[in-house]
């Protein structure tokens, strides 16, 4: 039941987390 759900918040908080490392990558430019 709850399979897709698990794949779209993992896949959402890989996505914020690359996000992040990305701007400290900006950042530190």
């Amino acid at each position: 039941k709850d399979f897709e759900h698990t794949i779209a918040s993992a896949t959402a908080w890989l996505f914020i987390a690359s996000i992040q490392l990305f701007a400290r990558r900006i950042a530190r430019l």
